[in-house]
């Protein structure tokens, strides 16, 4: 893969409706056999936390963007470069 694009993440934008009724999308991977989401920390917030990623079963808990082209960048962040140290 060249570059990065938006339809290589989609499978990690997740849709949901918020506590208040929005829409809303979050960034994670469904991990089947653990049945949860799983979403890696960036850089910086590993290094700080000493975690490497957060896990939910529900995405509300993972927060949300308020478009999907906010949460696909995200998700180019966070996924782009799995074989980066």
């Amino acid at each position: 893969m060249s570059r990065n694009s938006q339809k290589d993440f989609t499978q990690y934008v997740h849709e949901f409706t918020d506590k208040n009724g929005q829409i809303r999308y979050a960034v994670a991977e469904w991990n089947e056999q653990n049945a949860q989401y799983n979403r890696p920390l960036d850089k910086r917030t590993a290094e700080l936390t000493g975690c490497y990623a957060e896990f939910s079963k529900e995405l509300w808990y993972l927060g949300g963007y308020k478009t999907r082209r906010q949460a696909l960048r995200r998700a180019r962040y966070l996924f782009g470069n799995e074989t980066d140290s």
